[in-house]
């Protein structure tokens, strides 16, 4: 809900959150006995995000994990919430898609009641940057603070490449010029709507009990 800076300083829309599986999730099959907890992170601590029922039987995936059906309306709204979903992270990892290894984060708690989400895709692109980020307030700094590539950066240094890749279409440094300043430097993180929303609620409960890592093959 709150702003998200881009390359340019103009603020993106009001980010949305984005939740990975765990319990099923971490089976990544859609559907199999119905939406299942996740495990989140709310301003640092652990959360449980749990989807709801939807009238699509479109999912939300990234890799092995899969994060519950989508919202019929995919375009980024004011009114919804938002669920970031962080890479790399150190939450849900997986031995055949490391690539997508990331955290999940929410920007607040619903207290029993659904809500829709937003879902963000975060990318690291500063290798120096802490890969285990665990709160909105963090994300949002990462975004709005830049660095200088050294002379030979390419691609390959970017801790987030593939996912973003994937899910963005941004495969060269040529694809990044648009989120570049003038004297070079790039976001040290950078935000892009998924155009996928969820709905779930996100509650203070120590998620013990959850299994974040995808299963092996």
């Amino acid at each position: 809900m709150g702003p998200v800076m881009t390359s340019n300083l103009n603020l993106l829309p009001r980010l949305g959150i984005l939740a990975a599986t765990l319990g099923l999730a971490a089976s990544g099959a859609p559907g199999a006995g119905g939406p299942k907890p996740l495990a989140a992170y709310y301003d640092g601590n652990p959360v449980v995000f749990t989807p709801g029922v939807t009238a699509t039987r479109i999912t939300s995936a990234l890799g092995p994990w899969t994060f519950g059906r989508r919202l019929s309306e995919d375009k980024p709204l004011d009114k919804r919430l938002n669920l970031y979903v962080v890479l790399p992270g150190k939450q849900y990892q997986s031995p055949v898609a490391p690539e997508f290894d990331h955290n999940l984060v929410v920007n607040t708690l619903t207290h029993d009641k659904t809500r829709d989400w937003d879902i963000y895709w975060c990318f690291k692109l500063d290798p120096a940057l802490e890969d285990d980020l665990r709160g909105e307030h963090e994300v949002i700094v990462a975004a709005q603070q830049y660095f200088r590539p050294a002379d030979l950066f390419d691609m390959e240094d970017i801790p987030a490449r593939a996912a973003m890749a994937e899910k963005a279409g941004l495969h060269t440094l040529a694809d990044l010029k648009h989120f570049r300043r003038k004297d070079g430097s790039l976001p040290r993180m950078l935000i892009v709507p998924a155009r996928q929303a969820v709905s779930a609620t996100a509650e203070a409960e120590a998620a013990t009990d959850l299994h974040a890592s995808a299963p092996t093959k």
